[in-house]
């Protein structure tokens, strides 16, 4: 990894890459789900009862009767017709389509309902007996979720996924198809609204009931459960998930509750307060945690902040909590203090886009980030910011505000950005004031002075319109972005000590 001159604990540079990111069941909370209630109390984790194994047995009989057999619904024969029907083999008609899709969702309820139950064999019972490896991950990934405190967990089929080659097809059975399902869960304490996940499922007809094959013959998005063995470590302000070494895990529970600590003291405590922290095991989970092809730039990268897009007006998407993904490797390379100040700076992102109804031009969100992890740990320019001041004085400083490639690892070294758009929002900090930097930065995440609740709906006086930084930056600080890109340049100069800078030099577009 990368590392920015400094002390001798490492400082990585942080990308942090917004993520690009909805009704059955009864949750936590007393929304319906289907399958008897069935009482917590008594259930041990440690084993699979046999109350949850009749219980499945019950669902699995259930969605026989309703789903496959009967006067309603003909059994699967190979046929062409309607194309969400004859891609899969299955009867022609739209009808026969209906009541497939009916079917695999009692079943996707039952398992719902398993899982929250953390009744193991509950699930089990909705596989193919003949699907042994995917029996094996999904074992371990209930058993796993188990420790996870669930809120609410539902699935909803969404539509036909992928067609299935023509030899995973003979080997299923004519009759297989995968299924387009939307995962929607809340962890309890933290998310006040779903998270959301695409996954693909592949159903299979066994003894005239439809049962799951497999989660890898379409396109899904994984969570950290997916892939190993999870543990759970909870921190009075951290709740860390993953597959790492417990000690690792116990290791940013601590990092993380200090962190918000420090989050609380610049940016206020209008935000959850409560943040998931995600460490994969090795850079493989990682990729595929990220929905990437490789690990291009990823060296570069110690953390990241992963969540829905803000601006995309899916729902949910402005209160949905964000997650902090760490890079396992980097934690070899950073000290004690540069992982202090890579969770803080992580911890700012969750905090700033909480209820948040768009993301912040790059620059302004990365230096903030940037601002109050360097301020928590008390690090100055000189050492957090050596990069960019030595290209300074070296007469290659930056003459533009800091653009969005500029923070994407995959494209070049990122070091510089984040230093240059740091010392961007020390300027604000320091020309402007503290509440006018707050201020501008609610300004273009369209987040309110005082909201409290990120999960509430618009309209409600929380969130406002977020302002290009065009018009936010003259608002809220009397200047526009010509003239503050000039007052950084100015400051950045006079930090290198290398005299006033080119006053001819084109100003940033700066978002």
């Amino acid at each position: 990894m990368a590392e920015r001159p400094g002390p001798a604990e490492a400082l990585a540079p942080r990308a942090v890459l917004p993520g690009r990111r909805v009704p059955t069941g009864r949750d936590r909370d007393g929304r319906r789900r289907p399958g008897p209630e069935r009482s917590r109390a008594g259930r041990s984790r440690a084993g699979r009862s046999l109350a949850g194994k009749a219980g499945a047995a019950a669902a699995a009989a259930a969605l026989l009767l309703a789903g496959c057999h009967g006067p309603a619904a003909e059994r699967p024969v190979a046929g062409a017709g309607s194309s969400a029907a004859s891609s899969v083999g299955a009867p022609a008609g739209a009808a026969r389509a209906d009541e497939r899709s009916t079917a695999l969702q009692r079943l996707l309820d039952a398992r719902a309902a398993a899982v929250l139950d953390h009744d193991v064999d509950g699930v089990l019972a909705l596989v193919d007996p003949g699907a042994a490896a995917f029996r094996e991950r999904q074992e371990r990934t209930v058993v796993g979720l188990a420790r996870v405190p669930l809120a609410a967990w539902s699935y909803e089929v969404v539509g036909e996924g992928p067609r299935l080659a023509e030899d995973r097809r003979a080997e299923l059975g004519g009759s297989a198809w995968v299924a387009d399902v939307r995962l929607r869960y809340r962890v309890e304490g933290v998310d006040v609204v779903d998270q959301q996940r695409q996954r693909s499922f592949t159903v299979v007809e066994r003894g005239g009931a439809w049962l799951l094959a497999d989660d890898a013959d379409g396109p899904s998005r994984p969570d950290v459960w997916d892939l190993g063995a999870v543990d759970v470590v909870r921190g009075s302000r951290t709740l860390v998930v993953g597959t790492a070494p417990r000690p690792v895990l116990e290791q940013q529970a601590a990092l993380g509750d200090a962190a918000a600590e420090r989050v609380d003291a610049v940016w206020g405590t209008a935000w959850p307060r409560t943040t998931v922290v995600v460490v994969p095991d090795d850079a493989d989970q990682l990729v595929r945690l990220l929905g990437r092809e490789d690990a291009a730039g990823l060296d570069q990268v110690a953390a990241l902040t992963t969540g829905a897009d803000r601006s995309s007006g899916a729902p949910g998407a402005a209160g949905a909590a964000d997650r902090v993904l760490v890079n396992p490797a980097a934690l070899d390379v950073l000290g004690e203090l540069g992982r202090e100040v890579v969770l803080t700076h992580e911890t700012t992102h969750v905090a700033v886009r909480a209820g948040a109804a768009a993301d912040p031009p790059p620059w302004l969100s990365e230096g903030f980030a940037e601002l109050v992890a360097y301020e928590g740990a008390g690090l100055g320019p000189d050492v957090a910011a050596a990069d960019l001041l030595a290209e300074v004085r070296a007469g290659r400083g930056p003459v533009a505000l800091p653009s969005a490639a500029d923070f994407d690892p995959a494209v070049g070294a990122v070091a510089p950005a984040y230093s240059a758009a740091w010392l961007a929002v020390r300027t604000v900090d320091l020309r402007h004031g503290r509440e006018a930097l707050l201020e501008l930065v609610r300004a273009a995440s369209g987040r309110a002075a005082g909201a409290e609740d990120p999960g509430a709906e618009e309209g409600d006086g929380l969130r406002v319109a977020p302002l290009p930084l065009a018009d936010a930056v003259p608002r809220v600080l009397g200047v526009d972005l010509d003239v503050l890109t000039a007052q950084w340049r100015e400051d950045v100069a006079a930090l290198a000590g290398a005299g006033a800078p080119d006053a001819a030099a084109a100003p940033g577009d700066g978002g």
